[in-house]
Parts: structure tokens; C-alpha cells; sequence
């Protein structure tokens, strides 16, 4: 049996009154892409913020390789880990959002070798090998030297994506990455995700991109109302859907 790198179990998130996750379950197997579709307030942007704990879950675990997240094991009683440790865990796990949350005053090259340089104290000469190799990657090896603001929104989302791979992650997760650009420049982003897929990178994707979905998912995982409606295949999901939520919420989008 084949345990998953990424598992999630039984993730309850409330704010106030509005429970916005409901028991939610999960399993990602190291090499697989699942892209999370499901209408806006569904849930999705939640739990992937649950995943690597940018949101702390009400009740329930998350599991990377086993490790649970956020926790450490004291003798026999599962504690609550200090942030250095949280961070630490965090770091393998990418995550790219859905503004690119870059800094303005660094150049490209900068700001894909901050971290490395400043949470991994990385020989300065190996992070920057590494950052233009990675540029080079979304292509944007010649862009290097420029600004944030002297990029397109779609060179500026392909930035934070080889930012979120300099740490070298064993999970990617996106949050809608493609829902703040203009339409002739989504297709640049998604054909550097796809090719992350390809090379057999584990990702999670919360996204709107149907067809994207369908091309490069191994599951799609469909939400509606806090709760994991369905999985399946692309096949599954998009041409033999079990539930009629899923049926229902696919004929208003496709």
C-alpha cells in the first residue's frame, strides 16, 4: 500500500457563524496533480490555505509524508509546534496565490533568491545558479534584472511560481493563479504548470480553468458547500459526473 505524500482529514474551518469547511478529506500521491474546481464559496481557497496552515484548522489534520503539520510529537502527545518549526515544515510546501505578492524593489532574480538566501542561509553562488536556472524554467531568463513593474501580470505570476519552486518543494499548491490576469495572458502561466506536471511535480490546484483541469489533472476533486462532493478522473468528473451538484455546477461552466 502506497501511503500519500499530502492527506488531509476530516478539516472543519469556521468563521463566526459561517462554517466554511464541513469535514473535509483529501489524499494527494507523491508525482499527482489534483485541480479543485467547485463555485466561488465553495471552499476551495480554504483548504488549501488549511493544507499548508496559513489557516489553522477548527478540528482535524493535515499530513505531509506522514508528519503532521503544525504538530510534533512529544514522548507520546502530539504538541503544537513553534513557528521556526511550522515554517520549516512549511518550506515543502510552494504555494503560489493569486496576486503575486512579489517585491516591488527587488529584481526578478531577487526576489526568486530570498528565501533560499535568508531562511536557508544557501551559498550565495548556489542560489543564484539555481534562481536563473528556474527563470530560465517559466521563461524569463532574460528578465532577471527587471522589476515587478517593468513585467506583464503574467511574467510577474511566472516569477512567483519560480520563487515558490527555489525553495524546492515537495508539494505545489495554487490558489486560483490565473484569476487576476487578463485572458490573453493566462495561457503563459498555465503552460509552465503544465509543464511542472509533466516533469512529475505533486501539485494541488484550486482553479477555474476547466480545460486546463481536464488536461492535466489525475483527479479533479469537485467542492460545493464546505464538503468534498466528488473525485474522479477528468473523465469521471467532467464527462460521467455521479452527483447532480457536480453535473449541475459543469453545465453552467462549460
Amino acid at each position: 500500500m502506497t501511503w500519500p505524500l499530502l492527506k488531509a482529514s476530516n478539516i472543519h474551518k469556521a468563521y463566526g457563524d459561517n462554517e466554511v469547511l464541513k469535514g473535509v478529506d483529501l489524499e494527494v500521491h507523491k508525482g499527482e496533480v489534483q485541480c479543485v474546481i467547485g463555485p466561488s464559496g465553495s471552499g476551495k481557497s480554504t483548504l488549501l490555505r488549511c493544507l499548508n496552515r496559513l489557516e489553522v484548522p477548527d478540528q482535524g489534520y493535515v499530513y505531509l509524508d506522514g508528519e503532521p503539520i503544525g504538530f510534533g510529537w512529544v514522548g507520546d502527545d502530539l504538541c503544537e509546534l513553534r513557528p521556526a518549526a511550522l515554517a520549516r515544515q512549511r518550506e515543502r510546501m510552494g504555494m503560489v496565490f493569486q496576486s503575486f505578492n512579489l517585491f516591488g524593489h527587488l529584481t526578478a532574480l531577487e526576489n526568486v533568491t530570498l528565501a533560499p538566501r535568508l531562511v536557508n542561509a544557501e551559498p550565495e553562488r548556489q542560489v543564484v545558479a539555481r534562481a536563473r536556472e528556474l527563470l530560465a524554467r517559466v521563461g524569463l531568463a532574460d528578465k532577471a534584472d527587471h522589476r515587478p513593474d517593468q513585467l506583464s501580470g503574467g511574467q510577474q505570476q511566472r516569477v512567483a511560481i519560480a520563487r515558490a519552486l527555489a525553495m524546492q518543494p515537495e508539494v505545489m499548491l495554487f490558489d486560483e493563479p490565473t484569476s487576476a490576469l487578463d485572458p490573453e495572458l493566462v495561457g503563459e502561466v498555465l503552460g509552465v504548470m503544465s509543464e511542472l506536471a509533466r516533469d512529475g511535480m505533486t501539485m494541488v490546484i484550486v482553479t477555474h480553468e476547466m480545460s486546463f483541469a481536464a488536461d492535466v489533472s489525475d483527479k479533479v476533486v469537485f467542492m460545493d458547500g464546505g464538503q468534498v462532493v466528488e473525485v474522479g478522473t477528468p473523465d469521471q468528473v467532467f464527462r460521467h459526473a455521479q452527483h447532480a451538484r457536480t453535473a449541475s455546477f459543469l453545465t453552467r461552466v462549460l
